[in-house]
């Protein structure tokens, strides 16, 4: 803005997923991406939250090595599998579950009615996941170059009710931004 500078994490410049959806989906879309929205005071980062103009996807994903396994149940941790190696990781239903439950309380709040749809992603690896959840879509290795396809297809205009819900995560958003004054008064002091 004006007045106020955010810093950009260096991470976001080299995020291969972060890039092929602002390239490659239609304008359309709006994304969030890994934002912080403040809940009762508390700040909480959420995962990808993308606006279409028809609904709101709340995305998990999961990247470690090329042809990981992951296996999926109930409990509160999930299995990776890489080789030979495997490792426990929490379950990301339970962010996913989270993100869902602040998105419904701030549409909720603001009297907004927007489909909310949940998806879990590994661009490289493998999802399994015995015990499918009825409202989670599980988008793995392969299936995703479809998903995506499908998603880069839409050419449905904005909407405003997409207006809607995206302006109640932005005022629900937490922004981390400096002063340009005193950046500018730090500088001339040097």
């Amino acid at each position: 803005t004006l007045t106020d500078e955010s810093r950009v994490h260096p991470k976001y410049w080299r995020d291969s997923l972060l890039r092929s959806f602002t390239q490659q989906l239609p304008d359309s879309f709006l994304l969030f991406y890994h934002p912080i929205v403040r809940v009762k005071k508390a700040p909480v980062q959420l995962d990808i939250i993308m606006m279409t103009p028809v609904e709101c996807i709340c995305m998990t994903v999961l990247e470690e090595e090329d042809l990981a396994a992951f296996v999926g149940s109930g409990d509160r941790f999930w299995t990776k599998r890489a080789g030979e190696q495997e490792v426990k990781l929490l379950n990301p239903l339970i962010a996913m579950n989270r993100m869902e439950s602040v998105v419904t309380q701030l549409f909720k709040k603001k009297a907004i009615d927007f489909p909310i749809r949940k998806c879990l992603i590994s661009r490289n690896g493998y999802i399994d996941y015995p015990t499918i959840a009825f409202d989670v879509e599980i988008v793995d290795r392969r299936f995703y170059e479809r998903w995506f396809e499908t998603l880069c297809q839409v050419s449905v205009p904005m909407k405003f009710a997409q207006f809607q819900a995206a302006q109640a995560l932005l005022d629900a958003g937490q922004t981390t931004a400096m002063s340009r004054l005193v950046k500018l008064e730090e500088e001339e002091g040097e």
